[in-house]
């Protein structure tokens, strides 16, 4: 996939070495629990949303928030810098998260609609 806005990029590593990126760190997600892959990954990276570097996924700290115009509609931007996300989702009316919570929990991304 090509990345649209750096700033919500994602991506992973499969144990095979093989790369997949995404314009969004929903998106990333989604496709992850879309067939139980997780236990296929072996790492994943999202970018700082400030100083655009890439940072292990499980190291950084999210913020969820409507008010961000992500590439699809996740609204999840990722920080290296904890205090940067506090400010970040005060401004923006958002919740800190973990990526730990981002899977599950009330705040976890939607898992993909079952094929009919």
């Amino acid at each position: 996939m090509a990345i649209s806005q750096s700033a919500y990029a994602a991506q992973l590593v499969d144990q095979e070495g093989n790369s997949f990126k995404f314009d969004d760190i929903g998106c990333m997600i989604r496709f992850v629990r879309a067939d139980g892959r997780q236990a296929r990954v072996a790492a994943y990276f999202v970018m700082d949303s400030v100083d655009r570097h890439w940072l292990e996924a499980a190291k950084a700290t999210y913020v969820k928030t409507k008010r961000t115009a992500s590439p699809m509609s996740s609204g999840l931007v990722a920080f290296a810098d904890p205090v940067r996300a506090r400010q970040f989702a005060a401004k923006s009316g958002g919740q800190v998260l973990r990526f730990d919570e981002l899977w599950e929990g009330k705040n976890a991304e939607p898992a993909p609609p079952a094929a009919t």
